[in-house]
């Protein structure tokens, strides 16, 4: 559990990392409410607080418009939200050492399996299925200087360690999306990079 001092610090940083912020609201519910309103506080995150949290954040959410009636959560503000996660997922990738773009890195990695799933898309729904399968199966080479591997990536039940891994080696995302570990908070932050590769690993969990 992150210690108390640490959590008080990190949801009054407006500069917070968003992991950070996840594992606070994830082990420290009674920050729940402090963790909605920091800026860093991601879509995904806000939508697991308004379902998951206590009294105090699902209020807190419901006056910024953010709820979890009937079932899927409706955010009042969807395209505040989508710059809101733009900047949390940047500010997670400058935070690695190597200092990688999360998104040009992706889009140079994944470049096949977008033409795949470009090409999915012409044949019958069995089809598209079975190509979904195919990509999200294929183990991605692991090029991060932090020693995180597929197998790591795929097996760890450790939350902390799968947020590490999401965050400083995104070439192993579509591994993270398919354990079955990866908490939803940052599930949800993996379906919203529109990444072909996450998605079809996204895809298997279902």
């Amino acid at each position: 559990m992150v210690d108390y001092d640490k959590a008080v610090a990190t949801v009054q940083d407006p500069n917070a990392d968003p992991v950070l912020l996840a594992k606070i609201a994830y082990e420290n519910p009674e920050f729940g409410a402090n963790v909605a309103v920091n800026p860093r506080c991601y879509p995904g995150l806000k939508r697991w607080l308004a379902t998951f949290g206590d009294e105090r954040a699902r209020q807190t959410l419901a006056q910024m418009g953010v709820t979890a009636e009937d079932g899927p959560v409706a955010d009042a503000q969807p395209a505040q939200d989508v710059a809101a996660d733009s900047a949390a997922a940047s500010a997670a990738a400058s935070a690695a050492a190597d200092q990688y773009s999360a998104d040009s890195y992706s889009a140079d990695q994944y470049s096949a399996d977008s033409y795949a799933a470009s090409a999915a898309q012409q044949q019958p729904a069995q089809d598209q299925y079975a190509a979904a399968q195919y990509a999200a199966q294929q183990e991605p080479q692991a090029t991060n200087p932090y020693g995180y591997t597929a197998q790591m990536a795929l097996e760890t039940t450790d939350q902390e360690l799968i947020a590490k891994i999401a965050q400083y080696a995104p070439e192993l995302r579509p591994c993270i999306a398919r354990n079955p570990s990866t908490y939803p908070a940052l599930v949800d932050w993996l379906a919203q990079l529109n990444d072909p590769a996450v998605n079809a690993a996204l895809a298997t969990r279902q």
